[in-house]
């Protein structure tokens, strides 16, 4: 089966969806073509060159097509309209590869319309995703002006109700995604299937052989932290929206007193959001790193601490077999039960009360070996791309089961 994924933006470096869902459809043996532009994930922020420049490089790179990872990568100009991006070029793009399936990441946007269009002409089975979660859209809060909240409804009517009509299925990435993608963005609730975010857990897997143990030592070493002592690591954006500085401000309240807990924050940020993480007492920072270099700083830890919001890292982080422990405010509390705890966000007090919660060992071994169960069973990218490539095959009229496996 020829499939094209489209993606606003994409980065060699990261591990994304963009970057794991093309990757596992090609392993079960599909063309597999990923179209996005010439930016780079976030490169519109105006910290984009203190937080990710250092890590990524500019903002915007070269066009062009080439193999990765298994599928065959187009970058093409991007322009923006009315502050949204788009891929220039993406029907005429869409025309030349002859997909039989287009697999968008958004479920509104300008490229989306576009390829609900591009199917007239194509022909192509069109499938959506939408990664918009309560906390970052403010009209699904109760919050933000009358006026935004009336646009999106009258989107949802007109041209949100179009795409769904020109698409199969949307894919949520968790409840509160889809209340707001059939509210606000017109997808009707029979096309809903709700499908969590993955793990490469080919990648990301628990510290179990000599090696790996080995690696852990070393890291810990190098890093600066005892054997005795219980490490919390954040990987991500060094910002308020993420605020990790939560979780330093928790660590300072009991490494202060002399008790055996660490930070490791591993991302990057504008300078004054490092240097008040480095400053904290008990916290070390690293650079961001390529995503295959990210597992031996989970093995490291002992716990997974992501202070606000959701993110991917938080299910790389079980399925290493660390404990987490997130915010009260996520909807996606499947990601902690039975492996982690929930604290009240942006409280540090509350914050170091449930990391003490976790200074046995025993209970962080059984939360752990929880988690990484979970996650093979539920959110490895592979059994997630399994299960696509058969509503596919489905949309198509195939009804063969013809996925591979490996």
């Amino acid at each position: 089966m020829r499939i094209v994924v489209v993606s606003p933006w994409f980065s060699e470096k990261m591990g994304y969806a963009e970057n794991c869902l093309p990757k596992a459809m090609a392993s079960l043996g599909h063309e597999v073509h990923l179209v996005t532009s010439d930016t780079q994930p976030y490169f519109y922020l105006p910290t984009y060159r203190t937080t990710y420049e250092p890590f990524i490089g500019p903002g915007i790179v070269a066009c062009g097509t080439k193999p990765w990872d298994g599928y065959v990568l187009h970058r093409l100009p991007h322009s923006l309209w009315r502050g949204k991006l788009r891929i220039r070029g993406l029907c005429r793009k869409l025309k030349e590869l002859r997909p039989e399936v287009v697999q968008m990441f958004e479920a509104v946007g300008l490229m989306t319309l576009e390829a609900a269009l591009g199917k007239f002409s194509t022909g192509y089975k069109l499938f959506l995703e939408s990664h918009v979660h309560a906390s970052v859209f403010r009209p699904a809060m109760g919050q933000g002006s009358r006026k935004a909240r009336v646009f999106w409804l009258t989107y949802a009517a007109t041209l949100g109700r179009m795409v769904n009509a020109l698409c199969e299925k949307c894919y949520p990435i968790s409840d509160d995604v889809a209340e707001i993608a059939t509210q606000f963005f017109g997808i009707a609730a029979e096309k809903v299937s709700i499908v969590s975010l993955g793990v490469d857990t080919d990648l990301f897997h628990p510290p179990a052989d000599e090696a790996a143990r080995n690696t852990r030592q070393q890291m810990r070493q190098a890093l600066g932290f005892a054997p005795h002592e219980i490490v919390c690591v954040y990987t991500g954006r060094f910002s308020g929206d993420k605020n990790p500085l939560c979780l330093a401000q928790a660590i300072a309240q009991l490494a202060t007193p002399g008790l055996p807990f660490r930070g490791l924050f591993v991302g990057g940020g504008p300078e004054q959001e490092r240097e008040a993480l480095r400053a904290s007492p008990g916290c070390v920072i690293q650079p961001f790193v390529p995503t295959r270099e990210l597992p031996p700083y989970y093995w490291a830890a002992d716990i997974g601490v992501w202070p606000k919001q959701e993110s991917t890292s938080q299910l790389d982080a079980a399925a290493c077999g660390l404990p987490l422990i997130l915010s009260n405010r996520i909807k996606v509390v499947e990601r902690v039960e039975g492996n982690g705890l929930l604290y009240e966000q942006d409280n540090p007090t509350d914050l170091a009360r449930r990391i003490r919660q976790l200074a046995d060992s025993d209970i962080r071994r059984s939360m752990g070996e929880i988690g990484v169960r979970k996650v093979q069973s539920q959110f490895s990218w592979r059994d997630i791309a399994r299960q696509r490539l058969q509503d596919y095959e489905d949309a198509r009229g195939d009804g063969k089961g013809s996925t591979q496996s490996s």
